[in-house]
């Protein structure tokens, strides 16, 4: 996420000798990244680019924290400014009774709001419209303008209600989980449906008068005749602010906030920052107590780390006292136990920082404040290769995923480490896997013997997409023993279509390679090796290589799989694929004679292997060179059959023969029969 800071609204919070392109280049250093500086109206404007589990520092107070500690480290004089609230809190004027608020549990977090009384609209003065404007924020009048500069100013979301709107209303605020169906109108003037499941502020007749921590609704927003406002501020569940933003698509920069969890704490310093620009830019008086419910208070837990850990991962010694130095820094509380073996540091980060939950994260800011540049860097021992593994062909690889993906399958990526059921459906048993001794999860134990269960995992699990294909290239792990497994690299493919059409995606990738010849030989038993507990059929995948000189006439490539789930799975090793696969095409002569080439068509049975069928059809005679199939209609299979001599032009005389043979052949193998008469 980018936010745009104008350096003077920096300077409002941030005490400084530092110039912007110093801030930039040291903010950008160990914090969030300054990827550029504009000129605007006479100042620098920063475009700085947070990441979304630094939500903290998504508001000029939140860089300009950072900021402060960086700069510190770097030689400038830098610190943050103290905010200095003397916001009055009593009542002021007639007291106005606050709505009824009815607060679901586990909907939200926390709740403040007040009623600021005879406020007046006037024009947004000139120093807060510039710097909204600075940083494209449309300007209206001080009543609404204030709770955009309070939200980018210290970053948590503030809205205002129409007091009396709501009181119109019925005076109640329900907050609920809406239901499908329900209309509502936002203060642009845009209308909507709930989709059900979104947070939503009701009446007692159930009417939407909020999209909270999104957009306000028309109903209930403030407009010019507004005399008195409802200040308000809510920190709701954050998964149920981005499913209602992203349901309506509505990103505003209130729901990116919300649904970053940010720091429910910060919203009585919000509220009481807004309540002082009302009282100072519109004249409004205090006219109620402040509603604070606050249902989700929680502390961060403390983080235990060793010294001895924190040494080890910077790659050098730091001082207890800079470590704690650091971390005081960054507003972290920090005890230290020293034992006779280590030094132990019990972190407790503030409750802005929701992101510092384990170990690393605390090295991790350690290191960033240190300065990463600091670190010492090593090179390595060895130098680095310039060739590739001879049984490795990146190229070969690349044009598979790139031709795959183009005829419609999906690569994926999973994970190495297979549970206990997935290990037993690749068809081998626990004891012939390599497994972690103290694996996190149980989910995560075993290496995988085949790709065949991740894939089909993947595709169970996205049931609403029809004929969903997946494949992945990536290593399974032979074990072997007193050595380190074995890493076989293997094109593993699930498919949901049917078996012809998987064989022939399968036969079109590897023509691609010129790999023409393909047979697929069926497997009895499923004891095998390389066999799944999926399978309910398998057949092992052959090519013929005469033209290559070697000295079998067949390399196996792998197995197919018809699985118990009807799905079709291919698992190929890739080293055997490149032992066999061209670049370029074997030049073989055109034939100077004329080829006959006719329809047959039988009438099979369904079980009929129809590869089979073609293969036994090419070898029935040595003139036959090419056997295709054309169509089926429900148990009717044509086939293109090529006859050929390359010698001398084919007559009916010779064909007539060979043709009976064909038929005859089909007919005792197959038990099937030909449609017409030969």
């Amino acid at each position: 996420m980018n936010i745009l800071i104008p350096h003077q609204w920096l300077l409002k919070h941030l005490k400084t000798n530092a110039k912007p392109k110093q801030i930039q280049e040291q903010l950008s250093l160990s914090g969030p990244s300054v990827e550029n500086i504009y000129h605007r109206e006479g100042d620098d404007i920063y475009d700085i680019e947070v990441t979304t589990n630094r939500v903290d520092s998504m508001s000029v107070r939140g860089i300009a924290r950072e900021a402060a500690v960086i700069l510190s480290r770097y030689g400038f004089k830098a610190a943050l400014k103290p905010l200095d609230l003397k916001s009055k809190t009593k009542l002021e004027t007639t007291a106005l009774p606050l709505p009824k608020i009815n607060n679901e549990a586990g909907l939200s977090n926390r709740i403040l709001c007040v009623v600021l009384g005879n406020v007046q609209h006037k024009p947004t003065p000139k120093w807060m419209a510039k710097l909204l404007k600075q940083i494209d924020i449309n300007v209206h009048d001080s009543v609404i303008d204030i709770t955009n500069y309070v939200t980018h100013d210290l970053g948590h979301p503030c809205h205002a209600f129409d007091y009396d709107k709501i009181m119109e209303l019925g005076g109640v605020i329900n907050i609920v989980e809406a239901k499908a169906g329900k209309p509502f109108t936002t203060l642009d003037g845009e209308e909507y449906e709930t989709v059900g499941g979104e947070v939503v502020f009701t009446n007692d007749v159930g009417t939407i008068i909020d999209l909270p921590a999104i957009k306000g609704t028309l109903n209930s927003s403030v407009d010019d005749q507004t005399q008195n406002v409802l200040f308000w501020i809510e920190n709701l569940d954050a998964q149920k602010v981005r499913f209602g933003s992203m349901s309506h698509a509505i990103r505003t920069m209130a729901a990116q906030l919300n649904e970053k969890n940010v720091d429910a704490h910060l919203g009585k310093t919000v509220l009481l920052s807004g309540i002082e620009l009302y009282r100072e830019l519109t004249k409004a008086k205090v006219a109620s107590e402040i509603y604070d419910d606050f249902p989700g208070e929680a502390e961060l837990k403390p983080v235990v780390i060793d010294k001895n850990m924190i040494d080890n991962y910077l790659g050098l010694e730091l001082e207890e006292s800079q470590i704690t130095e650091i971390l005081n820094q960054l507003d972290c509380e920090v005890s230290t136990e020293t034992t006779t073996k280590e030094i132990l540091f019990t972190v407790s980060p503030p409750t802005f920082r929701p992101d510092l939950k384990i170990k690393v994260d605390i090295i991790e800011e350690i290191a960033r404040i240190y300065g990463y540049h600091n670190l010492p860097s090593q090179l390595m021992a060895t130098p680095l290769p310039v060739n590739a593994p001879a049984d490795t062909s990146f190229r070969l690889e690349t044009q598979i995923k790139y031709f795959l993906s183009a005829i419609g399958w999906q690569e994926i990526y999973s994970l190495s480490l297979v549970s206990d059921e997935l290990a037993q459906q690749s068809g081998y048993s626990l004891d012939e896997h390599l497994g972690l001794q103290n694996p996190l999860t149980t989910d995560h134990i075993h290496l995988r013997r085949s790709l065949i269960p991740s894939l089909h995992q993947a595709i169970a699990t996205n049931p609403q997409i029809e004929k969903l294909s997946v494949f992945e290239l990536a290593n399974v792990y032979r074990p072997q023993k007193n050595k380190l497994p074995k890493h076989v690299m293997k094109l593993g493919l699930v498919s949901k279509r049917s078996y012809r059409e998987v064989r022939g995606n399968l036969e079109n990738l590897l023509a691609k390679f010129y790999i023409k010849s393909i047979k697929v030989v069926p497997i009895e038993t499923k004891v095998k090796p390389e066999s799944t507990q999926l399978s309910t059929q398998q057949g092992e995948i052959f090519v013929e290589v005469d033209e290559l000189n070697r000295d079998s006439d067949s390399v196996s490539l792998g197995f197919m799989h018809v699985l118990t789930t009807k799905e079709v799975a291919v698992e190929i090793d890739l080293t055997s694929l490149l032992n066999v696969a061209r670049s370029y095409p074997q030049y073989k002569a055109t034939p100077k004679t004329t080829p006959i080439i006719e329809d047959l068509t039988f009438t099979l049975s369904l079980d009929t292997p129809v590869g089979e069928l073609i293969a036994a059809i090419t070898d029935s005679h040595q003139l036959i060179k090419q056997v295709e199939l054309k169509d089926v209609f429900q148990q009717n299979y044509t086939f293109t059959v090529q006859y050929q001599d390359e010698l001398n032009n084919l007559t009916n005389e010779i064909v007539t023969p060979i043709r009976q043979e064909l038929v005859k052949v089909v007919e005792d193998q197959f038990k099937a029969k030909l449609v017409g008469q030969v």
